[in-house]
């Protein structure tokens, strides 16, 4: 777990320390410089049944980067922690394969145990499926969480037959990043 640094005040007079000189421009600098932040992708075959009613969770088994110990590409694969609380960038995202019929829809939950009727719904997008070539649904957006909270990414869509989403680095995944306290 990250802790954001506290800057250091300097009064009149003081005698500049280079532990205090650390503690006011190093310290901070290096968090902000390598903040807490994630990249988690699948990078295996996640069949998503044909339903309007039933989601599939995303298994994220790997990963770019992890600052914060904030997923597991062994244990609950499909979350993503938060362990230093703030304002974050968040980024979720997903290709399906090219198919004419339907909507295509990813679920971003808090706190869900895998469950896409548990916990609590973030940010849903849904989108026409594209015509001849693969529809690339992603939202990206500013939001304030609290350590102790994990996200996970659910897909549906009713193309009519299950559909196997892409996987690879930035292709179907999850990405957030710490960008100031909130």
């Amino acid at each position: 777990m990250a802790t954001v640094p506290v800057t250091q005040t300097f009064t009149a007079k003081e005698k500049v320390t280079a532990a205090k000189l650390n503690a006011a421009t190093k310290t901070p600098l290096d968090f902000l410089l390598n903040p807490p932040r994630v990249n988690a992708f699948s990078s295996a075959a996640t069949s998503v049944a044909s339903s309007t009613s039933a989601s599939t969770l995303i298994a994220l088994e790997s990963e770019s980067w992890d600052t914060d110990s904030m997923h597991s590409t062994t244990t609950n694969t499909s979350r993503i922690y938060i362990n230093t609380t703030g304002q974050y960038l968040v980024s979720f995202y997903a290709r399906f394969p090219s198919n004419a019929t339907g909507y295509r829809l990813l679920n971003l939950r808090s706190n869900s145990g895998g469950s896409s009727s548990e916990g609590t719904t973030i940010s849903t997008i849904s989108v026409a499926a594209v015509n001849g070539d693969v529809t690339f649904v992603s939202r990206t957006f500013e939001l304030a969480l609290t350590a102790g909270d994990y996200y996970e990414l659910f897909a549906q869509q009713n193309s009519g037959t299950a559909l196997t989403l892409q996987n690879g680095q930035r292709v179907t995944g999850m990405e957030f990043r710490w960008l100031g306290i909130s």
